[in-house]
């Protein structure tokens, strides 16, 4: 891999390819880059698979012998080809740093399109300024937001780590940040979730001098004991069988670009809205996501925003609080959660599920009425996947006893009750549906 094909024009030639031309089906990721870049020059095509190689190199969530093929697939497009034994293609290097998590993945174009923007951006300027950027955190920190990029990308925090590994810690996801400088006590929620970079990795850099000045000769990293049990969601259960690791799933770290991509997506933004005001209406405190929060208070009125939550008033253990907090809505009486729904919009209709299965694995004794709301025609999948083994052979019973689905079209209307204000959660059962 040669640094003249890192060329101004090579690389105007690679965005007008794969840039200006977005390929908007249903096709895999490299099947689509493959005919963006059919019609290109074979240089562009080396500087594409050179690129992609850049993009992946941090992942260690993707395997190096998919990295090895994807890479040489674009490569080879190109006439030429590049020997599977190349040095920079070897295990080692491309093993990988952190994970990415299914993010990444999800989102790998505009990825790969603000990787470009930044190479195009660094091509245009002086030899001496790049240097500049490349060898000095605060003028890199001072020109990369200048960059255009769609959403938050994590493609930001693996560059940053790449130029300067002692200044920035090895997490590419705004959610383990976070995580990880709330459960060390670094900020508050809301303080951590408003840091821009640059103060997130002050207080990570703040954060690692404290831990290692508690354990000088530790080999200190968060993603590994003891520094992950303070923050990470993996979990030892005790169970009358021995201990059992389980690990709560999280929303995607790029949700607003999935949310923002796709029709269906962002109905499932308006019905979440739609619960909230239901439940604020009646007269609940609600809680959404502090993931979804902003979208969702655009959509509903200042009066019944003050029956939002900041915080839950409940007291379970960590494990079963890291769950709950993720339920697309749920409303409460006081210190009781009364109702929880899970809006499902993906094709699969299982991840609402799994969620309520969780979280009565773990409180197997709560008494909450589980909802999970998709559009009318996605009734029978919801149903089908409620019976799986899975989720009908739980400890306390079927899940299909504890959960009930509600359509898209029902909320709409109990949303359009003329008298909402004066009838309370009884009136769900006039529109939940049971699996028989």
């Amino acid at each position: 891999m040669e640094d003249s094909r890192w060329t101004p024009a090579l690389a105007d030639e690679v965005h007008r390819a794969f840039v200006e031309h977005p390929d908007g089906g249903n096709d895999p990721f490299m099947t689509k880059l493959k005919g963006q870049m059919k019609s290109a020059s074979a240089p562009a095509k080396q500087l594409m698979a050179e690129m992609l190689w850049a993009l992946l190199l941090f992942a260690s969530n993707i395997k190096p012998g998919t990295k090895r093929r994807e890479v040489r697939e674009i490569w080879e497009m190109s006439g030429q080809h590049l020997a599977e034994n190349h040095p920079l293609l070897d295990d080692k290097v491309l093993v990988g740093v952190g994970s990415g998590g299914a993010g990444f993945n999800n989102f790998r174009p505009s990825e790969l399109e603000f990787l470009i923007a930044l190479v195009r951006d660094l091509k245009r300027r002086a030899e001496s300024d790049r240097r500049h950027i490349l060898t000095d955190y605060d003028a890199l920190m001072g020109w990369i937001d200048t960059v255009p990029r769609k959403g938050k990308r994590q493609f930001r925090h693996m560059f940053r780590f790449f130029a300067f590994p002692d200044r920035v810690e090895r997490i590419s996801t705004d959610n383990d940040r976070r995580r990880i400088l709330e459960g060390f006590g670094m900020g508050s929620a809301r303080e951590v979730a408003n840091w821009n970079d640059r103060q997130s990795d002050d207080k990570l850099m703040e954060l690692r001098a404290r831990e290692q000045a508690a354990q000088p000769t530790a080999i200190l990293d968060f993603y590994e004991p003891p520094l992950n049990e303070k923050w990470s969601r993996d979990r030892t259960i005790k169970t009358g069988k021995g201990p059992v690791i389980v690990t709560v799933p999280s929303d995607d770290d790029e949700t607003e670009d999935k949310e923002a991509k796709t029709p269906e997506a962002r109905q499932s933004i308006q019905m979440q809205s739609k619960l909230a005001r239901i439940g604020a209406i009646m007269g609940f405190n609600v809680w959404i996501p502090r993931a979804d929060r902003g979208r969702i208070r655009e959509l509903v009125p200042e009066r019944e925003q003050a029956a939002f939550l900041d915080d839950l008033p409940l007291n379970y253990d960590t494990t079963t609080l890291d769950t709950i907090e993720l339920i697309d809505v749920l409303w409460l009486k006081g210190r009781s959660i009364v109702r929880a729904f899970e809006v499902e919009h993906t094709t699969a209709v299982y991840s609402g599920l799994l969620r309520m299965a969780d979280l009565l694995a773990l409180q197997p004794n709560m008494d909450i009425r589980l909802h999970i709301v998709a559009p009318d025609e996605r009734r029978d999948k919801v149903f089908r996947e409620m019976k799986r083994p899975v989720f009908s052979l739980l400890d306390r019973g079927p899940l299909s006893d504890s959960c009930t689905f509600i359509s898209y079209e029902s909320v709409e209307a109990i949303n359009s009750l003329e008298h909402l204000a004066h009838t309370n959660d009884g009136i769900i059962a006039d529109y939940e549906e049971r699996a028989e």
